[in-house]
């Protein structure tokens, strides 16, 4: 129910055309498919209020820590933990809305770098760690791997134009459908999908960057309502093979349904993949003990 709550069954001004015919597919699985799934976790250590006595001016800010990596996960063999967690990365980040110039030797030395914004803070901080952080760690596993199947936690970024990531989009507020077609949503079982759909960059920083989609919705759980669906896409459908798309489209709602979580294991089930709940389970862990971090901050800024 709080999924249907926050859809929108309406047409949006992005949607093109269907790039197959208006239908249900079916979904296809591989024995020894290679899946790398990426994903991020952000943490915020303290929120600060700064006033720059000086000037008179004042300041929003956060102190955060955020991680991304990637799991490694090949379909028919056991996956062990060694093996399966490739990369990690960890920021600890200190972000200023303002021009504020802010510089401390001991904020340093806790690993934290000022990071400034002209931007609403969490909306920054998000942008931040999905395009410098999750976004250079999935080009890079998708360069080394091209033909496995590299899928990113969420929308994708512009800065993987002109790879094959694909785009796992949890929460359905906005259908990239006309109303007419809603019933192809409601037909999908367990394993389908439905057809592919093109969609063409609508908002101002879609159109700096112009980044047109291929988007999907496959089905990961017999419960009925949109809960049970989840939304893929690929970038630039003006410049991809769309039979390669085609393919991966397949792959994903024959295979994806494996890894869908149940209620008992995860509150976001069945969209929050189990490789992807153990990815975010394993990077929290990188970003090191709350307590202490927000100690020694308390120390310096009390200081």
């Amino acid at each position: 129910m709080p999924e249907m709550d926050l859809t929108e069954l309406e047409e949006s001004e992005q949607f093109v055309d269907f790039a197959e015919e208006p239908r249900v597919y079916e979904g296809k699985k591989e024995e020894g498919l290679t899946l790398f799934f990426i994903d991020g976790v952000r943490r915020t250590e303290y929120a600060v209020y700064i006033v720059d006595e000086g000037s008179g001016k004042s300041y929003e800010g956060a102190f955060v820590s955020l991680g991304a990596g990637v799991m490694k996960v090949e379909r028919g063999r056991l996956n062990l933990l060694d093996e399966s967690f490739l990369e990690c990365r960890r920021e600890r980040l200190l972000f200023v809305s303002g021009d504020l110039q802010l510089e401390d030797e001991r904020l340093i030395e806790l690993g934290f770098k000022t990071q400034r914004t002209d931007g609403e803070l969490s909306s920054e901080i998000n942008r931040y760690m999905r395009e410098s952080l999750e976004a250079s760690i999935a080009y890079k596993s998708y360069k080394k791997n091209p033909e496995s199947i590299t899928i990113c936690d969420g929308i994708l970024s512009h800065k993987l134009k002109g790879t094959y990531c694909l785009g796992f989009v949890k929460t359905i507020k906005k259908l990239y459908l006309s109303p007419e077609f809603v019933f192809l949503l409601m037909q999908l079982k367990v394993g389908q999908r439905s057809p592919i759909i093109k969609l063409h960059y609508q908002r101002q920083q879609e159109e700096r960057e112009k980044v047109d989609r291929y988007t999907w919705y496959v089905k990961l759980s017999p419960l009925e309502g949109m809960g049970s669906l989840a939304r893929l896409e690929v970038l630039n459908f003006d410049s991809i093979d769309f039979e390669r798309v085609r393919y991966l489209a397949d792959l994903t709602a024959g295979v994806l349904p494996l890894f869908a979580s149940r209620p008992f294991q995860d509150q976001r089930a069945p969209q929050n993949l189990l490789p992807i709940r153990s990815l975010e389970f394993f990077l929290r862990k990188q970003l090191g003990s709350y307590q202490l971090i927000r100690k020694r901050l308390e120390q310096i800024i009390y200081a």
